[in-house]
């Protein structure tokens, strides 16, 4: 959970569904087959392999590392990451997965050369569209919090708890990033000389490895 600030400096804690995802970095072939998803049939749900799909997730913000996946998996759900984990340990040779929200990284950490991309802004239907859910205690407001999913983006993290008079108390310097996106990489900004990184603020994760 992180701590957030009311407008009247009261705070906030939130809560982080962060999808962090783990396997080794070990890329799966299959020279007999043309299908560009066929690596990847045993595992049935969301998959995209088509060509403008693969080149927008070869691609990020530092546009400096391209690196080409077999396919792109756009979940509705954590258990479709949590299965294609498994599928990925259960061979031989893993295959690369790699969580990509809005693109920000700079050195293709997005990116997942021959393996796949997972679309986490897919997710914003998950929990039926409730990615953000903000809980204001009237009785006391310091035990307030927010549970948002790693998928959000901060701007609209800000604007729903704005409507509850509560702000974050840290941010990065831009608001278009993801929750995960910035939790990874510590969340630094202008006011993490005072209230620390973001990732410093947070009270709770939940995590799929």
């Amino acid at each position: 959970m992180a701590m957030f600030s009311t407008l009247e400096n009261i705070y906030l804690i939130l809560v982080i569904n962060l999808v962090i995802i783990t396997t080794d970095t070990i890329v799966v072939t299959n020279a007999n087959s043309t299908h560009p998803c066929s690596p990847f049939y045993a595992y049935n749900y969301n998959l995209v392999c088509d060509n403008a799909t693969l080149t927008l997730a070869s691609t990020d913000f530092g546009n400096t590392v391209h690196e080409k996946p077999l396919a792109v998996l756009e979940p509705t759900s954590v258990t479709e990451i949590s299965k294609l984990i498994k599928l990925s340990n259960s061979l031989p040779t893993p295959f690369t997965i790699a969580a990509r929200g809005q693109a920000h990284s700079v050195y293709g950490q997005a990116q997942a050369r021959d393996g796949i991309v997972v679309n986490m802004t897919y997710l914003n239907g998950y929990r039926h569209g409730k990615g953000i859910v903000i809980v204001r205690n009237e009785k006391d407001p310091w035990k307030s919090y927010a549970d948002v999913g790693g998928e959000q983006v901060w701007n609209d993290v800000l604007n729903a708890a704005l409507e509850y008079g509560l702000t974050p108390l840290s941010f990065t310097d831009t608001l278009f990033t993801s929750v995960g996106g910035t939790l990874v990489n510590a969340g630094v900004g202008g006011q993490a000389f005072k209230f620390g990184p973001q990732i410093a603020n947070v009270h709770e994760l939940h995590v799929i490895t």
